[in-house]
């Protein structure tokens, strides 16, 4: 029996929506939430705003890229002695992974990597989700990757980690540096089209990552490059879309060997999933000719092997690496990370073996 479509939270979309926030928390009858940002929103005009609006919150700014299970942990034990009932994440997909978790550990006693062996929440205070960049959807997604003690990045998926409300605001991912931009921007496209070749799709998400493809391939070398109003808004409802998108299917091999990049050359997320994107692209061409050529026809291509030129094409035009070498990989790890990337994700289109994995480091040196 195919799976129905299934997100309980409520989207808020828009410019200006940023200001909805306080009408959502009166009606949730939030009286003291716990606010989870960077550092650098503490001193912008957003950060005023929720001053002036919300009588009594506390705040927790030490998430830092790849969050840790060690800083999930320390955000926890602010929400539990302080004494909050809800959370707000205003920040990117690092921001967005750790609040959703420390949301479902009201009054837990656990540590978060306890919920690696078994996800069980005894008390949930409600999440509201504000992306500041144009990337991860993880706003609209059970899943949160979170960082181990061991340095190795491990997903955590539960119907718990939903956000209650997700607003966004394109007016708060005008400010993004170039290159968060590029990396996030560059995240949503590949989840988008994860999504759309996936073994987990279906009509629903078939048409939130179409459209997530067309307006992140349309408008993000725009918004690294020389961003405008018009586009900043396009790649943030290409990020969303993408996010309900792959919130039901799942990400694909991409995403799985990423990791590996990330762990031993620093590589940030969005390009370390970006990097084998065309290689694979012609990979599950093999057994997914139609979804792949229809991905193709999208970016102007009339053939596979010219969807995977558009592709390597759009990776240059971000600054995104595209080879191995370029991000200091030597052939002498190709054994540990043909190891580290053999995961197979039940949404593959395409189970890959380690002879895969080794031609496809080789051919991306």
């Amino acid at each position: 029996m195919k799976a129905k479509y299934f997100l309980p939270t409520k989207v808020i979309f828009g410019e200006k929506s940023f200001q909805q926030l306080f009408g959502e928390l009166k009606d949730a009858n939030v009286a003291k939430p716990l606010v989870v940002c960077g550092k650098h929103f503490t001193s912008s005009f957003k950060f005023s705003s929720l001053e002036e609006n919300l009588p009594v919150f506390e705040s927790f700014t030490d998430v830092e890229s790849n969050p840790s299970t060690q800083t999930v942990d320390r955000a926890a034990q602010v929400l539990n002695e302080k004494g909050c009932d809800a959370v707000i994440g205003i920040g990117g997909g690092s921001v967005m992974d750790a609040a959703k978790v420390v949301a479902a550990m009201k009054n837990s006693g656990k540590k978060s990597e306890d919920f690696y062996r078994r996800i069980s929440v005894k008390e949930k205070v409600p999440f509201f989700a504000l992306p500041t960049t144009s990337g991860s959807g993880s706003e609209v997604t059970k899943y949160s990757v979170l960082t181990l003690p061991d340095g190795s990045k491990k997903t955590l998926r539960s119907d718990k980690f939903y956000a209650k409300v997700a607003i966004i605001d394109p007016e708060l991912t005008y400010t993004v540096p170039r290159e968060t931009t590029a990396a996030s921007g560059i995240d949503a496209f590949c989840q988008a089209v994860e999504a759309y070749w996936s073994r987990n799709a279906m009509p629903e998400t078939d048409k939130f990552a179409q459209e997530a493809i067309r307006l992140a391939y349309h408008n993000l070398f725009k918004v690294v490059n020389d961003p405008d109003k018009a586009a900043r808004y396009n790649l943030s409802l290409a990020s969303l879309r993408a996010g309900q998108a792959f919130s039901n299917t799942g990400t694909t091999a991409c995403h799985s060997t990423s990791y590996a990049f990330t762990k031993y050359y620093g590589l940030v997320h969005g390009f370390a999933v970006a990097i084998t994107l065309p290689w694979f692209f012609e990979f599950y061409s093999l057994k997914s000719g139609e979804k792949c050529m229809e991905i193709s026809n999208i970016l102007g291509a009339k053939t596979i092997r010219q969807g995977r030129e558009k592709l390597t094409e759009l990776l240059r035009s971000i600054g995104a690496p595209t080879g191995l070498e370029e991000i200091g990989c030597p052939r002498s790890d190709f054994p540990k990370l043909v190891e580290m990337c053999l995961v197979n994700r039940p949404a593959n289109p395409r189970k890959h073996t380690a002879k895969d994995i080794e031609r496809m480091l080789n051919e991306l040196y």
